[in-house]
C-alpha cells in the first residue's frame, strides 16, 4: 500500500482504531470497557469520543455509553458508488425484482447486523415495507444468516466474542451448502426472504441479495432459482465476465429502484 509523504497524525491513527473496535461491539459501551478493550487511560478514551461525537461519527446514549451513528453506511455507500459497484449491479437487481416480482435488497454487515444499502421495490401494492438502511439481526433473517456464512471468519469470530447471536453452527453449515438461506415470519411476521452470498470481482465476500415479500407469495423453488441465478450474474459483473446491460436483456423491468444516493 502506498502512503503519502509527510507525518502520520498517530491521533488520526487511534481514533480510527477505536471506531473499528466500536465496530465490532454488538451494542453500545461505555468509557471504561474500552479503555480496558484498547489499554488507554480513561481521560485519553473519552477525548476520543469526544471528538468523535462532535465529527457526527459516535453518538452518547443513556447511561454514558457511546455508540456509531448511521454515518458509516453513509461510508458504505459511498465507497462502493466511487467503486462503480452500485451502478454496475443495479441492472441486476432489478432484473430479479422483474423475474420475481418482489423487493430485492443488498445487504452487508455492519455494526454486527445486516445493513440494507441498496434496494429495488417490486412494483405490487403488497410488498415488504423494508428500506435501505434497514437492520436485521444475523441470526433471524435470511440475509444476517447468508453473511454469517461467507463473511471472512475472523469478523464473526469477532462477534462471537461481543455475545452477538449468531445462528448455530449446523444451521450455517446447511447454508454454505447449498449456498442459499430462506426465512418465513421470522424477521417480520407475515414476510419471507430468500437469500444468497454476492462476491466481489476477487473472490471476496461482499453481501447478501435478496427477494422478499409477503409470506402468501412465496413460491420457494422459483424464488431460490432466481436470487441464485442473480447472486451469480453480480459476481460475473463485478469481474468483467458479463456487461451490465446483458443482464435485463430478456426481462422487462418492473421494479422501481430506491437508494440512498444518486447511482446507489
Amino acid at each position: 500500500m502506498t502512503v503519502a509523504s509527510g507525518r502520520l497524525l498517530s491521533s488520526t491513527l487511534k481514533s480510527f482504531a477505536l471506531l473499528d473496535l466500536m465496530a465490532e461491539c454488538a451494542q453500545a459501551v461505555g468509557v471504561s470497557e474500552l479503555a480496558t478493550m484498547t489499554g488507554t487511560g480513561r481521560g485519553t478514551v473519552h477525548q476520543q469520543l469526544s471528538t468523535l461525537v462532535a465529527a457526527g461519527w459516535v453518538e452518547r446514549v443513556d447511561g454514558g455509553h457511546y455508540r456509531l451513528t448511521l454515518r458509516a453506511a453513509r461510508i458504505i455507500r459511498g465507497a462502493l458508488e466511487q467503486a462503480g459497484m452500485g451502478a454496475r449491479i443495479q441492472p441486476a437487481l432489478e432484473s430479479l425484482a422483474a423475474a420475481t416480482s418482489e423487493a430485492v435488497s443488498l445487504a452487508v454487515l455492519d455494526r454486527g447486523q445486516a445493513l440494507i444499502v441498496q434496494r429495488v421495490e417490486s412494483g405490487q401494492v403488497l410488498r415488504a415495507d423494508v428500506g435501505v438502511g434497514t437492520r436485521m439481526r444475523l441470526n433471524a433473517s435470511a440475509s444476517g444468516r447468508v453473511i454469517v456464512a461467507f463473511a471472512p471468519v475472523s469478523e464473526m469470530e469477532a462477534l462471537r466474542r461481543r455475545n452477538v447471536d449468531l445462528p448455530p453452527k449446523e444451521a450455517v453449515d446447511k447454508i454454505r451448502s447449498e449456498g442459499v438461506a430462506v426465512s418465513v415470519d421470522e424477521f417480520q411476521e407475515g414476510l419471507f426472504a430468500v437469500a444468497a452470498p454476492v462476491f466481489d470481482g476477487i473472490g471476496g465476500f461482499l453481501g447478501a441479495l435478496s427477494a422478499a415479500g409477503p409470506s402468501s407469495r412465496l413460491e420457494l423453488e422459483m424464488t431460490t432459482r432466481e436470487v441464485l441465478a442473480s447472486a451469480k450474474a453480480i459476481g460475473e459483473i463485478l469481474r468483467g465476465e458479463v456487461p451490465e446491460a446483458d443482464v435485463q436483456e430478456s426481462r422487462s423491468i418492473a421494479g422501481r429502484s430506491r437508494s440512498a444516493a444518486p447511482n446507489w
